[in-house]
């Protein structure tokens, strides 16, 4: 197995290569600031809060986009913890920030029978939600960074 993921890490582009190694390292940094540091202390790295950004995306920037967002549905399936949406939006956010790609990460709540409150993160450039697509029209805004 290890050998077949080798061989494909190979034949992608430099640019996809490249972009699947900075998602593993910002991972790794998004799972120790979710998990172990308050948002007061970091809230600062996402951006300017309530502050949106409306961007129309060229070609080229369309494609990095989708090399991000096809790089972080690999990670999710080879990391061995569980990847939260908080998490995959911060790390979208800094890959496309390195290309020069202006996101806004928005911070939603939904009311839940079982759980109560139920809180979700997601990231858009332009018109394209980028991580934490899964349902996020069914919650509501209640900040955002750019």
């Amino acid at each position: 197995m290890i050998f077949r993921l080798f061989k494909k890490y190979i034949r992608i582009s430099k640019t996809e290569r490249k972009i699947l190694n900075l998602l593993f390292l910002w991972f790794i940094y998004a799972f120790i600031l979710v998990r172990f540091i308050p948002l007061r202390w970091f809230s600062k790295l996402l951006g300017k809060f309530n502050k949106e950004t409306i961007v129309d995306l060229n070609n080229k920037q369309i494609e990095i986009v989708f090399l991000v967002k096809k790089n972080i549905k690999r990670w999710k399936k080879y990391l061995p913890w569980k990847i939260k949406c908080f998490e995959e939006a911060i790390v979208a956010k800094k890959i496309l920030n390195k290309y020069n790609i202006k996101t806004t990460l928005y911070l939603g709540v939904n009311k839940n029978k079982e759980n109560g409150l139920v809180a979700h993160a997601w990231l858009k450039a332009g018109s394209k939600v980028i991580a934490g697509e899964k349902g996020f029209e069914k919650f509501v805004v209640v900040g955002f960074y750019s």
